[in-house]
């Protein structure tokens, strides 16, 4: 997949960008109305996520993250669920712990545009499946389980009307992790988990990196799957993020 060149004309990336993850041909000035939507509705929900950390003094100040390395200029946003813990470690960041921000709540907009930005995204129901077996069917033992002792025998309808309800971070749509609402400009790089890409070759050779990619948290076995009814609901719930990134439901 390809992925707009680091540095360059701000606006000649976005439009190469967002033409990239549509996977179509139409034109730009439809494409970056819908992203100028999409911005609107994630400002609303920015300013209660801001909100509500201040209220529950969790508030992180802007440019402090495990996910960044000022010294290289590394910005990685740490999409649950989509390779994060593999692509930091492959990066050289911390690991020890997980900050899932919005980049707009984890960076201001001159850090966004000045480093070198990372992402990555995975089919949306695959991403789901993979979030509900970590947390409901495997031995996890982190803060959702402190916060719901009852985690474990949930099934996947109740999981997703808790955490969609309860905890922003969890399930969010994943095209709030590939915008900043103070800017235009585009992840540097946009990777999709389980296709190795150009762009994946460009990051190691821009940032000097010989290793290969670790295979870090990943599930093991056959994972359970959604009927029929709620598969529907799942994919109207990330309807955007198969139209912006090109997956098939």
């Amino acid at each position: 997949m390809a992925s707009p060149k680091i540095g360059g004309n701000c606006h000649q990336d976005f439009q190469e960008w967002t033409v990239v993850v549509c996977g179509a041909t139409e034109s730009f000035p439809r494409v970056r109305g819908d992203m100028q939507s999409m911005q609107q509705q994630a400002n609303h929900l920015a300013v209660q996520f801001i909100q509500q950390e201040a209220l529950a003094d969790r508030l992180v100040l802007f440019n402090r993250t495990l996910n960044m390395d000022h010294e290289r200029k590394i910005c990685f946003v740490h999409n649950p669920k989509a390779m994060g813990t593999s692509l930091k470690a492959w990066l050289g960041l911390r690991i020890d712990n997980a900050d899932h921000r919005f980049p707009t709540l984890m960076v201001n907009a001159k850090v966004w545009e000045q480093y070198t930005t990372i992402c990555a995204v995975r089919h949306p129901v695959e991403r789901f499946l993979s979030s509900f077996h970590f947390h409901c069917r495997s031995d996890y033992a982190g803060g959702y389980l402190q916060r719901f002792p009852e985690l474990k025998s949930w099934d996947m309808e109740r999981y997703f009307e808790t955490m969609t309800r309860f905890e922003p971070y969890a399930l969010a749509p994943q095209w709030k992790y590939a915008v900043h609402l103070r800017s235009e400009h585009p992840p540097d790089f946009l990777l999709r988990v389980g296709e190795h890409s150009a762009a994946q070759d460009r990051i190691a050779q821009s940032l000097g990196i010989s290793a290969p990619l670790p295979k870090l948290n990943a599930g093991k076995g056959v994972l359970e799957q959604p009927a029929p009814g709620f598969r529907s609901r799942l994919n109207s719930y990330y309807a955007r993020d198969f139209d912006m990134f090109g997956y098939v439901p």
